[in-house]
C-alpha cells in the first residue's frame, strides 16, 4: 500500500464502522480536508475592528438594514444582526444558491461591521471583510471590491430609490 493510500484506507475503515448520520458528518469532514476548504464564518468574525474603514453620514442603527439591502442585491443568504451591528452574506452555488438558511455550504462570504463614531451619533464607520471557501470552492463575487461602492451609492440615494433584492 502506498503512503498516500494509508490515510484513505483508515478513513474508509472508520466510515464503514460509523452509523449513517455519523458517516455523513465524517464524509463532510473528509471532503473539507481533501478539498482544502479553509474560509470560515468564525474567521470573518475575528477580523472585527481590523479595518480598513469607511465613514458614512448615517446613524449605525440605520446603516445595518441598508447594508443588508445592498448585500441582498448580490445573494439571497443575508443575515442582519442589528444588536451586534453586523451583517453576513454567503454566496452559494448549485441547488443551495437560492437558500437563505445559515447551514448550507458557501463559496464565498462577507461580513460587514458597522461601528458608531464617538461624539457623532449621526455617523458610522464600516468595514468589509470576505473569505473564499477554498481553492476548489471559490465564489464569483469580489466582496471587498464590490461592496464599498454599492454602499456609497446606497447612502447617496438613501430614502429616494428603493434597493431591489436579487429575488
Amino acid at each position: 500500500m502506498t503512503r498516500r493510500a494509508v490515510p484513505l484506507a483508515v478513513l474508509a475503515a472508520a466510515l464503514s464502522a460509523c452509523s449513517a448520520s455519523t458517516r455523513k458528518t465524517a464524509g463532510e469532514m473528509a471532503e473539507t480536508v481533501f478539498t482544502l476548504q479553509t474560509g470560515t464564518m468564525s474567521e470573518l468574525k475575528d477580523r472585527w475592528g481590523s479595518g480598513p474603514f469607511r465613514d458614512y453620514d448615517v446613524p449605525p442603527d440605520e446603516m445595518v438594514p441598508l447594508v443588508g439591502a445592498v448585500l441582498r442585491t448580490k445573494v439571497v443568504a443575508v443575515a442582519e444582526e442589528p444588536r451586534f451591528r453586523r451583517v453576513f452574506a454567503k454566496e452559494r452555488a448549485g441547488k443551495d444558491a437560492a437558500d437563505d438558511f445559515y447551514g448550507p455550504a458557501f463559496r464565498s462570504a462577507v461580513a460587514v461591521f458597522v461601528h458608531p463614531v464617538d461624539d457623532a451619533p449621526g455617523r458610522c464607520r464600516v468595514e468589509v471583510h470576505a473569505v473564499q471557501r477554498g481553492p476548489f470552492h471559490r465564489g464569483s463575487i469580489d466582496w471587498e471590491r464590490e461592496v464599498p461602492p454599492l454602499l456609497d451609492e446606497a447612502v447617496r440615494r438613501r430614502g429616494t430609490t428603493p434597493i431591489r433584492p436579487l429575488r
